[in-house]
């Protein structure tokens, strides 16, 4: 509703008139516009950004304090706040994967003349490296650790000068899906003359891996295959993944090549399928990616 005033001779006003005009004042100059209305103020677009900008603003409530002005540091010389540069990596990294590897909790701890160790906590399993040196944002040095969630992890820096400022912060590189191990497959029930090439792949957040393959070479005429007599696949079930393919990749007789069935189990039977998609082969390179993190700029002297 609008709020009109009215002296002798003019008149102010503020608000919405209907859903056609907007009346309000810029520096003291009254102005009206058109009322627009948003279009599909909900789309699927627009609920996945409000998604990784909950999960990242979650995520920043977790670190400490020491995290967080690490992040200002970090942040310093740029138009961000060290907040600002925090969501802007997380939510970019659940952008282009499920994943965003929290850092935190880091101290530094045991200083002496020449050597410090740094400790810190990580949301998921995976190589980091601790980069270090005598400028803030220019690391020459860096560690390589395998971290390791729900534990605190040390590394010790050495052979440092003595009573000088140092500066470092956490960085992992992005760490993708691994794709089935320990495949095995072989014939139960009825035999046949058949050669098939089966692949498995694993996929997490509709990104794929390439494939694990085996081969077997007794398979039956897909007439003869059924609940009795059928190929067994099994694999060992990899952390992370959503789902998995199976594929005939290479196949003899009446066999379909293409992509055969999507199972969340580490196993499937093939019991003389036809093909979801004929003559679809699983991706030559490694797609899934799952997770990366880093944190901001922590600095000691010795």
């Amino acid at each position: 509703m609008a709020k009109v005033t009215g002296p002798l001779f003019s008149i102010d006003a503020a608000g919405k008139f209907g859903d056609s005009m907007v009346f309000a004042k810029w520096k003291g100059i009254n102005y009206v516009r058109r009322h627009t209305q948003a279009t599909q103020p909900n789309t699927a677009r627009q609920r996945s950004v409000r998604n990784r900008f909950t999960e990242g603003a979650a995520m920043y409530q977790l670190l400490t304090g020491a995290d967080k002005f690490a992040w200002k540091t970090r942040a310093a010389g740029k138009p961000l706040t060290g907040y600002n540069l925090f969501m802007k990596y997380a939510c970019d990294t659940l952008k282009h994967m499920p994943m965003y590897n929290l850092i935190s909790k880091i101290e530094v701890e045991n200083i002496s003349a020449d050597s410090a160790q740094i400790s810190f906590e990580v949301d998921k399993d995976g190589p980091v490296y601790l980069e270090y040196g005598e400028k803030v944002g220019t690391y020459p040095n860096s560690i390589l650790v395998d971290a390791e969630a729900g534990i605190t992890n040390t590394v010790l820096l050495e052979n440092l000068e003595p009573e000088l400022e140092y500066f470092f912060r956490i960085s992992q590189q992005t760490q993708q899906l691994l794709p089935p191990a320990d495949m095995d497959a072989y014939n139960v029930g009825v035999d046949g003359t058949n050669t098939v090439l089966y692949g498995v792949t694993a996929l997490s957040g509709g990104k794929e891996t390439y494939a694990s393959m085996a081969h077997v070479s007794t398979v039956p005429d897909m007439a003869n295959m059924d609940v009795d007599n059928y190929v067994e696949l099994n694999w060992q079930p990899i952390e992370g993944a959503d789902e998995y393919r199976i594929y005939r990749m290479e196949a003899t007789g009446d066999h379909e090549k293409g992509l055969v069935a999507i199972n969340q189990y580490a196993n499937f039977q093939d019991t003389g399928l036809t093909a979801i998609t004929l003559d679809l082969m699983p991706p030559d390179t490694n797609e899934a990616d799952l997770f990366k993190g880093e944190t901001g700029d922590y600095s000691f002297i010795l």
